[in-house]
């Protein structure tokens, strides 16, 4: 494939430094840790020293990724001298700062993020690439690290996830271009959909019929949306890694142009965002401190449920009337 330059410039960032922390965005999923852990392990290619963060810890559902349980909840004091940090528009969402990585003395950005956030040190960003991991790929391919089978299934891990199972309308060609790669180098495509799509916890489900339970449509029937509170996930013995696919449920409601999942979580309200239409939930979201993509975003609300169900409802009637 043909690497740009500045996929260039952030491999030989990289291979700089002795010692490095992956971090990625707090609840984390497919592309996410996918994209973490084929990073590190070709970085071990090259002797360096790799620490793997996430605040929330590895969801279930990627729990056949080759060495996850390297990824730590805690991040290692001092903090290496190179930070790198994936599918993640800021450190802030992954629940880190500058001021808490003082022995840090380079930071890069890998992501896919539509933001207007500007981050420290060197960064490769592309709104167009379908995954995170479809960058990393190219970070790998500068960087010329052997594609193991291991990396293989990380990445294709990544892709599924993020264009959901090739669906979504970010995948492109070059998308599928990798994934032929990463099956040539033995990626587990068996493993990825079963633990993704082909399984789920009693607490999963019980927890996605009580969000249906909840489920809503606006009297126009543009707007569907579901609401999960806190005794909701006590009653599903549920977690909050139990919500993922959930928003895609209440985006299949005939009619839907923008879905909303609310849900509590660790005290906060987060709210994930769908488009089927020409409504772009990224700047929705953009609007209340959050991001993501132009079909696909997310919110993290200061308030309460009933406040956060009430001012997101009335910002995605006004984005729909702008376009009406």
């Amino acid at each position: 494939m043909k690497i740009r330059p500045e996929a260039q410039h952030v491999a030989d960032e990289l291979l700089r430094y002795p010692a490095c922390l992956i971090a990625t965005h707090v609840n984390p999923e497919g592309d996410a840790i996918g994209s973490q852990l084929a990073l590190a392990l070709a970085l071990e290619q090259r002797g360096i020293i790799v620490h793997c963060y996430d605040r929330d810890g590895v969801p279930d559902t990627c729990r056949f990724m080759p060495t996850w349980e390297r990824v730590r909840t805690v991040v290692p004091s001092p903090a290496p001298p190179l930070v790198i940090y994936v599918d993640a528009d800021r450190l802030e969402r992954c629940a880190l700062s500058v001021e808490e990585l003082p022995g840090a003395q380079s930071f890069v950005r890998i992501d896919h993020h539509q933001s207007t956030a500007v981050g420290p040190g060197l960064s490769l960003v592309d709104t167009h690439a379908a995954a995170a991991g479809e960058l990393v790929f190219e970070v790998l391919a500068a960087m010329q690290a052997d594609l193991t089978p291991e990396i293989a299934t990380c990445l294709l891990a990544a892709l599924m996830v993020d264009t959901g199972r090739f669906s979504y309308a970010s995948t492109t060609p070059t998308t599928h271009h990798i994934a032929a790669e990463l099956l040539a180098a033995g990626a587990d495509r068996e493993a990825i959909v079963d633990w993704t799509w082909g399984r789920a916890s009693l607490s999963a489900l019980k927890l996605k019929g009580l969000a249906l339970s909840s489920l809503q449509v606006s009297a126009d029937g543009q707007i569907s949306w579901a609401v999960l509170r806190q005794q909701d996930f006590e009653a599903a013995s549920a977690s909050p890694e139990d919500t993922e696919g959930i928003i895609d449920q209440v985006r299949c409601v005939a009619g839907t142009r923008v879905a909303a999942l609310f849900s509590e979580k660790h005290g906060e309200v987060r709210v994930s965002l769908r488009s089927r239409g020409r409504v772009n939930v990224a700047e929705l979201a953009s609007s209340f401190g959050g991001g993501g993509h132009a079909r696909a975003a997310g919110i993290t609300y200061n308030g309460s449920m009933d406040e956060a169900v009430a001012a997101v409802l009335q910002a995605i009637k006004d984005a729909l009337a702008q376009i009406a």
